[in-house]
C-alpha cells in the first residue's frame, strides 16, 4: 500500500474509534441490561450470531474453553432462561445449544435499538455523503467475503434525500469474522 492509502486507513480506523467511544455509553447501558458474567454473555452472542443450534464443542471452539466450561456457560444461561439443551436428533451423543425464545426477544430488541441509533445518526447526513459511505461499507463487506443486499429503489443515482429514507431496506446480518 502507498503512504497515502495508509494515510487514509488511519484517518477510517481513527473516525470509527471515535465513533464507538461516542456511542459507548448507550451500547454499555444495553450489556449492562443483560446482567449476566461475561463468559454467558459471549456464548449468548455466538449463539446469536450462529443462528442456529450449536453443539458444546462448536461452542468450545469458538470461545477457546473446555467442554466443561462450556457446559456451566450453558448452565448458567438455562438458569435464567435464556439457553436450552437438547440431544442431537442426527447423533444422539452429541448435545445442542440454542437460544429460547425469550434470548431471542431480548437480542432483537436491542438490535433494534442499536439499529435505530444508526438511522437517526445516518438522517443527519448529506445524501452524497450517505451515498458515499453505502458505497464504502459494500465494499467493505465484500472485501470480507460478505453476501452483499441488492441496492433498494430509493437508493439510485438522482434520487433526492426524501426517497433514500422512505425507501431503505434494512440490510442481511453479515457473518461475524474471527
Amino acid at each position: 500500500m502507498t503512504e497515502i492509502s495508509d494515510a487514509v486507513i488511519r484517518d477510517i480506523q481513527a473516525a470509527m474509534s471515535a465513533l464507538v467511544r461516542q456511542q459507548r455509553p448507550g451500547l454499555s447501558h444495553e450489556v449492562v441490561q443483560l446482567d449476566m458474567p461475561i463468559g454467558q454473555m459471549k456464548t449468548l452472542f455466538i449463539l446469536w450470531t450462529a443462528g442456529k443450534p450449536q453443539t458444546m464443542g462448536q461452542l468450545a471452539h469458538a470461545l477457546d474453553v473446555s467442554l466443561g466450561t462450556v457446559t456451566g456457560l450453558i448452565d448458567g444461561l438455562i438458569q435464567r432462561g435464556l439457553a436450552r439443551r437438547e440431544e442431537d436428533p442426527t447423533d444422539r451423543r452429541q448435545k445442542l445449544a440454542s437460544l429460547t425464545p425469550t434470548a431471542e426477544t431480548r437480542l432483537l430488541r436491542m438490535e433494534q435499538g442499536r439499529s435505530l441509533l444508526i438511522q437517526r445518526l445516518l438522517r443527519r447526513m448529506q445524501l452524497d455523503d450517505l451515498r458515499a459511505l453505502r458505497q464504502g461499507l459494500v465494499a467493505l463487506a465484500a472485501a470480507a467475503g460478505a453476501s452483499i443486499p441488492a441496492r433498494s429503489a430509493g437508493t439510485r443515482s438522482g434520487s433526492d434525500h426524501r426517497s433514500i429514507d422512505k425507501e431503505t431496506k434494512p440490510m442481511a446480518k453479515v457473518p461475524h469474522v474471527h
